[in-house]
Parts: structure tokens; sequence; C-alpha cells
């Protein structure tokens, strides 16, 4: 098979190994540790894992300008490390649903097109908004279904507006880690931006974790070792490098109909393996935001030709 048949395939595959994280992550989270301090275990085994990439590529370092040390800080603290506190703290914000908080998620390539437009000066999608409002009724269905938020937060029930703001915000930090992401990787290795994240990532959340919470290495068992292990390496590190191995030789926007199998993949995991459902409108509006956001790139993409 030849790498443009075989790269849309590979990034499909990765997609996939990412829905396998959420089996793994809760039983630590329901076994004591919190969420900052599982962040910082796995940015730990993945800087481990950059560092000989790093090391290779060293001399890159001095080339790097203010600008560009600015960008892989932010890819890293901002992107990668707080944008993935907020991601889980949204799914267990609303009971460990980490369905609707993935889903949520891709509302991303909205925010991503609207910060390049304001900071790279891209040109707005010709259809952007004819997809975009769509998608946003998509989302308030996936995350409300046909409740009215305003009633729920005059009844005391304002906590359940918590977990889709904070899977929001993620969507908004990683979208900004796209643009950024993209302007560097005209000028700066991927080995390099992609090892950087995880090691800047490591500063903040060892940080975060030394102020607000406490390292909690002495309640790690084996079984904790072991998931720890293989969400860092196998859903985190191996599959962004398998996802970006692909992507060199897959359009954008193939890719992006290949990026679906994730929230697909991720609903049956969480379904078979923690009993996480849909309702019938939250199906629906998951239909309606995976078709928006769908067309609202490939929209985009035949605007760039």
């Amino acid at each position: 098979m030849n790498k443009k048949k075989s790269g849309p395939l590979i990034v499909f595959l990765s997609s996939l190994l990412w829905s396998g994280d959420t089996p793994f992550r809760e039983p630590l989270l329901l076994g004591g540790l919190s969420v900052p301090f599982v962040g910082f275990l796995e940015h730990l085994l993945n800087s481990i894992v950059s560092l000989p990439g790093l090391i290779a590529r060293r001399r890159g370092f001095s080339s790097l300008t203010r600008k560009q040390w600015a960008g892989l800080i932010y890819i890293g603290a901002g992107a990668s490390a707080l944008g993935a506190l907020l991601y889980v703290q949204a799914a267990v914000a609303m009971n460990y649903n980490f369905t609707v908080a993935a889903l949520l998620q891709k509302l991303q390539p909205l925010f991503a097109i609207t910060l390049a437009v304001i900071f790279l000066k891209e040109k707005l999608p010709s259809k952007f908004w004819l997809f975009a409002l769509p998608a946003l009724l998509g989302a308030y269905l996936v995350t409300f279904g046909l409740a009215n938020p305003s009633n729920l937060y005059r009844s005391g029930g304002h906590l359940h507006l918590i977990g889709p703001l904070l899977a929001v915000a993620a969507a908004v930090l990683w979208a900004g880690g796209t643009v950024v992401g993209r302007s560097l990787m005209t000028e700066v290795n991927i080995q390099l931006v992609n090892g950087m994240r995880f090691v800047f990532g490591l500063l903040f959340l060892a940080g975060y974790v030394a102020i607000g919470y406490h390292f909690q290495f002495g309640a790690m068992t084996p079984l904790f070792w072991r998931n720890v292990t293989i969400i860092a390496l196998v859903t985190g590190f191996f599959s962004l490098w398998l996802y970006y191995y692909g992507l060199k030789n897959t359009k954008a926007s193939v890719a992006t109909l290949m990026e679906l199998g994730y929230p697909l993949a991720l609903t049956f995991v969480n379904w078979k393996f923690l009993g996480i459902t849909l309702n019938v409108w939250q199906i629906a509006g998951a239909l309606i935001l995976l078709g928006s956001v769908t067309l609202l790139v490939l929209s985009s993409s035949e605007d760039s030709v």
C-alpha cells in the first residue's frame, strides 16, 4: 500500500488509540489520585521518552527566537497541560462523563479558524457561519438535551454548567495550540516542538501540583503505574507520533474525517466499559455537531485551494 493510501488509515488508527484513554484514567481518579497529579505523571513519562529526540535536535535550540520560545511555552503549559486539566476536570464535573466532554472538543475547529483569522490574518471561510451555527446547536443538545440551562441555574443546578464550560475552555486552548503550532511548524522541527511541549507541560504541572495539591507517589500501586504508563505512552506519545506520521501523507480535509474515529470510538468504549450512554437528543446533537464541523473544515480547505 502506497503512502497516500496508508496515510488516512494511520490517522484513523491513531484516533482510535485516543479513545482508549478513559477506561484506564477513570480508575486512577476514583482511586484517589488528583487530576493534576495524573497529568504530571503523563508528562513526566512522555518527557523521558522524548529526551533522545530532543538531544538529537539540540542544535535547533540556538536558532529559536523569543517568539518561538513563547509559542513552545504556550503549547506545553497552555494547550497540552492546562487544556488537558480542563478537559478531565470537565468530565469529572459531569459525573465522569468523558463522552460529552470529548464531543464538545469537536468545537475546536471553530475556535481554531476564528483565532487564525484574528492572529494569523487568515480569511474567514465563506461558509463559516452556515456550518458554525448548527455546530453550536449540536453542542448545546449534546450538553443539555432539551433542558433550559437558565432553569438549571435558578434551580440550584448551576454546577451542571461548570463541566461544559470547562470542556469548551479546553477546546479554546487546544485551538490556540493548533494556531501556534501551525506557525511554529514552518520553521521549527516537529520533533523539537513535540518534545518541548511535554517538557514545558511537565514544568507547569509540577508547579501546579506543588502549590495547589501534593505529589501522591506513596499512593501509586502497580495497577496505577500500569494505567498511567498506558495512558502516557500508548494513548499519548505513540498515538501522537502515529498521527503526525500519517498526517504527512494525508490532506487536512481527509484527516479531519479520519479523526471522527475518536469521538465515535470513545462513545462506544465508554458505553461498553463504563456504562456511559447518551439520550436521543444528545445523539442527535452529536450527529449535528460532527457533521457541521466536518463540512466546515471541508469548506475551509476548498477556500484555501
